[in-house]
């Protein structure tokens, strides 16, 4: 199966807060809804057009379907660990990526315990482990009246990614019209960047590299792996669920938009990325409408498409 591949490397530290309030800590790569609401933010900067694009959306019928972005080390692609692997053994319990040709095998329903001396993951036996670095920076909050800091004192998180590795996602396209515009409109969001602390100069990234990749996956299988956050279209695509292995995440936050920053969306949970479903039904996902009550200037999404490729339940 072949996809487009979009690498995206850091200049400097990311913060990526998982839920408002939370400053200190950062997650270490960008789930798939940060990923799709960064790139709203630069279509409509280039284009001006954003209400029209996500009609297309709207209507389940997307122009691109995305994955989250997670971390390349060196000339190696790593990808979440499936859902479906239940090591016993220490090692195999701990690893959270596994690299392209290691994923590849689990998908056609190989073991992790049995293959992980064979492949490449995260974390890695020998230093350095993980090719991030987390740091929780001090910082001093002023008074708006009278700058004083008081007892104003906190920690902020950041991820810096190494010298060698970076972030990487995966672009379907449903409308190949549409590529020309996204690709456009990625290398604005690198500028623009993504996360937390921007007007600091964190999440940016120099000009993303696209380029096409091929992933061997079985082509009879029964089942599918997740490599997006996923929020159902409706009831029935829930039919079968006794029989996944998943988990959930609760994204929450604030409206970020030019009428206003301060309001909180509406919390939701999603599935998380590695999560395996079974084949049938066939399953989509939606954009979820989070618009606060007290918001009435323009509705307000979360990207909640599944981006899936074929695997082995077991």
């Amino acid at each position: 199966m072949k996809f487009t591949l979009c690498k995206l490397k850091p200049k400097g530290p990311l913060h990526l807060g998982e839920r408002e309030g939370w400053l200190e800590g950062s997650n270490t790569f960008i789930h798939s809804d940060t990923l799709f609401s960064g790139f709203c933010h630069a279509f409509q900067l280039l284009y001006k057009d954003l209400e029209n694009h996500l009609k297309e959306f709207e209507i389940n019928n997307p122009p691109f379907l995305i994955s989250s972005a997670f971390p390349y080390w060196r000339d190696t692609l790593y990808f979440p660990t499936p859902k479906n692997q239940l090591p016993k053994e220490k090692d195999a319990k701990k690893v959270n990526f596994v690299d392209k040709n290691g994923f590849e095998r689990l998908l056609r329903g190989e073991k992790l315990e049995e293959i992980i001396k064979e492949v490449k993951t995260i974390p890695q036996k020998e230093k350095p482990f993980v090719p991030w670095e987390l740091d929780n920076i001090p910082r001093v909050g002023l008074g708006r009246l009278d700058s004083h800091p008081g007892d104003r004192f906190f920690h902020f998180g950041q991820v810096s990614y190494r010298e060698d590795a970076g972030l990487f996602f995966l672009i379907r396209f449903l409308n190949d019209e549409f590529r020309p515009k996204f690709e456009a409109t990625v290398r604005l969001l690198a500028d623009e960047g993504i996360g937390g602390d921007r007007s600091s100069g964190k999440g940016l990234f120099e000009k993303p590299n696209f380029e096409v990749i091929e992933i061997d996956a079985p082509a009879e299988a029964n089942g599918i792996i997740s490599l997006s956050l996923y929020y159902p279209k409706d009831e029935k695509e829930l039919v079968g669920i006794k029989s996944a292995f998943y988990d959930l995440i609760e994204r929450k936050g604030y409206v970020f938009s030019p009428y206003g920053s301060s309001l909180r969306r509406r919390s939701i949970r999603m599935f998380t990325e590695g999560s395996v479903f079974p084949k049938e039904p066939e399953k989509m996902g939606k954009l979820v409408s989070v618009k606060p009550e007290a918001f009435k200037k323009h509705q307000v999404y979360r990207y909640g498409y599944i981006f899936t490729l074929p695997c082995k339940m077991e």
